[in-house]
Parts: C-alpha cells; structure tokens; sequence
C-alpha cells in the first residue's frame, strides 16, 4: 500500500499574506504544480492557484499592488504523511479538491500533491485498457479561433471555470493556451493584452488520438508530466480536450456506478476480474483477492483463472450462466490457492460490460476467515 509520503512532491511555493501577487505568479510559474500554500507564523491559512490569479486579474486586480492577505483566499483540504493513497483518492472522488498540501507528524508544512501525483499513485491494471479516450471527451470543448485576444482569453477560462482553452481554425487543431501559459506571459516584458491567440498558442504539445485506451492515456499523462492534451485525429482534426480531471472522475463514476471498476483496491471485498471466453486471462486482482488466494497479483495477472479452482471446468460453466442471467449473487466454490491447498469460498459474480465491449467478470469471494469452510 502506498502512502502520500511515497508519492509526494517536496519542494511546494509558499508565499506570505504580504506577498504581491506579481510576485506570487513570478514564484507559481517557475514550478509545474499550479498552487502556491499561504503561511503565517509557519501556520498554513489558504491556498491560491493559476486560475485564481487569473480570475482575480479579469477582475481589475492589479498584480503590481495587490498583495494576498487582501485577496479571497481558499481553505485547503489538509492531509498527512501517513495517509493512505487510497484513501487521499476517496477524499478526491468526494471533495473535488485537486491540490493537497500536505503535513508530517509534527503539523508542519512538508509537500503537496496533485492530481498528476493521484495518477502516477494509481494502480495499473489490465481493467484501464476496456476504456477508449473518446469515451470519456466532453463535447463542449472551450475553443476559441485565432484572432481572439490575451483578455478575451482569460475571460473565457475564468467564466467557464477551464484551465485551458484550445485554439482551432474550422475543425483542424492549432494549439492550446493554458491558465500557465497567460500568466507567464504576463511577466513577460513585451505584454500586450491585445496579443492574439495565434501568437500565445502552443503548437509543439503532446496530444492523444480519440481511439487510444485509457491505460495509455494514464502513463502518456505520467511520462509527459502534462496535466491536459488535445484529442486529435490522425487527420489533424480536433475531436476534444482530456485531462487528468477527466480520468480520475471517471475512475469515481466507475467506482460508484459498480458497472466497470477502474480501482480494483475500491472493492471492499477480496476481488479478481477475469475475461469470461476464452482461457479466462487474468485482468486484475485487488491486494484483498491476492490475500484471500495465496497469490502474488503481480505475477498472476496475465495468466489463467483456471488455477485457481479444483476443478477447472467451472469457470467456463460460470461464465455461460452469467451470459445468461448477468450475475450470480452466491455460490460455493472448491477453489485451490496459489500455494497449492484447497480451500472453500461463498463467492458472488457479476458479467461487467465495458465501453469498448470487451465483457469481463466480476468474482468477489467472502473474506477467508469468514467463508473458508462454506462449502462443509
């Protein structure tokens, strides 16, 4: 299991309410994380990001004179060290919040975490690749053309609540321009807030094709360090926006809806998932279903469930009722563990359909302590 230490970054902006907000941005945009932590007398007492700085400039602030303690400032979701990343992923999924300062054991201020963190904390598995990318696009994509100006931009991302915007002629794909990139533009000496799209824009950016699946998208995010990507045809065409927000909240809509877990570790219960035709090929197993089976899940995931039961034949017989009637809500199995001993498990079923249409099933087993000797 890991813990917010194990995937925490240290070094996190820390301004003072007397900071300016010209200098707040200056100090937000030599770093990748997007916040900046508020402290007085080493307490932390709010939190600022691009798209405040942003929003507060279309308001008539002037950076220049302005300092933080006179701006509204927002109240952090704190977490600790030692806190789960499962259970900072449960925070997220319920809160929204997608910046974490985070405290060691003495209350004080040690590191952050973002979403890019969440993702990189994100247990891979087989599961993520029955998603597609245009699965999970919005249609209103907030674009804007050429000619459209520095402020018109920043409008457009403060109304809209947007960290970017795309920029596009017709249907084909010219750039992006992020909450990041206006700020940095800002500083620049040669500002002018009569400076075009087409000039701000980025061009040379990594994007991502609408057919590509969501187990690529999420190590694309991670290897790129990018917190957003246009979707783009292989044609140059732009078919919409993707961004971490995107995944991590399909993961909690997948979580809640009980349809197609994303998270295997969001089963509360023992759990493994298995493709239903075939040599039954392990997809995923959660560490409670590596537990209960004797099983490394590292090592099992890719193989077959067969194994894993006395007789091997069940499986597929499961399988074909299951295509019938969807779910099986108990049944009490003879299964062999990964050790080689026999054990006796209530387990319960479910056939999962996922976007892409590649079935899988759901096995959930009762805990061993409490469903071992079922079947006597």
């Amino acid at each position: 299991m890991k813990f917010v230490r194990d995937c925490m970054f240290p070094n996190v902006v820390t301004l003072s309410p007397h900071t300016t907000l010209i200098e707040a941005i200056r100090r937000m945009t030599r770093e990748a994380a997007g916040f900046a932590v508020v402290l007085e007398n080493m307490e932390l007492i709010g939190l600022i990001t691009e798209y405040d700085c942003v929003k507060w400039m279309i308001h008539g602030i002037h950076p220049e004179s302005a300092r933080i303690g006179d701006l509204s400032i927002s109240v952090p979701q704190i977490v600790h060290e030692n806190t789960p990343c499962q259970e900072l992923l449960q925070i997220y999924y319920r809160r929204r919040f997608r910046r974490f300062p985070v405290l060691n054991e003495d209350e004080l201020l040690s590191g952050g975490i973002t979403e890019k963190q969440l993702l990189m904390a994100f247990p891979r598995s087989n599961l993520l690749a029955h998603y597609r990318v245009e699965d999970m696009i919005a249609s209103d994509l907030p674009t804007v053309t050429p000619e459209v100006t520095y402020w018109e931009i920043a409008r457009q991302i403060a109304q809209r609540h947007r960290g970017c915007v795309l920029v596009r002629e017709g249907e084909i794909f010219l750039g992006m321009i992020t909450e990041g990139d206006l700020l940095r533009f800002r500083l620049d000496p040669a500002w002018d807030p009569q400076t075009t799209a087409r000039t701000l824009a980025r061009v040379r950016l990594a994007s991502i094709e609408p057919e590509r699946d969501l187990l690529y998208a999420l190590d694309l995010f991670t290897r790129t360090g990018h917190r957003r990507m246009p979707v783009v045809t292989s044609e140059g065409r732009l078919a919409g926006l993707l961004t971490q927000t995107d995944l991590l909240r399909q993961v909690a809509h997948s979580t809640r809806s009980r349809q197609a877990i994303l998270n295997p570790e969001d089963v509360a219960e023992p759990a493994i998932w298995f493709e239903p035709h075939g040599d039954h090929r392990i997809l995923a197993i959660n560490e409670k279903g590596a537990k209960a089976m004797e099983i490394n899940a590292t090592e099992w995931v890719g193989r077959s469930v067969d194994a894993l039961a006395q007789d091997p034949a069940v499986w597929g017989a499961l399988a074909t009722v299951l295509t019938n009637s969807g779910h099986i809500t108990q049944i009490n199995l003879p299964l062999r563990t990964g050790s080689g001993s026999g054990v006796c498990l209530s387990c319960r079923f479910r056939l999962v359909h996922t976007p892409t249409g590649e079935d899988r099933i759901f096995w959930a087993m009762a805990a061993p302590e409490t469903g071992r000797d079922s079947c006597h």
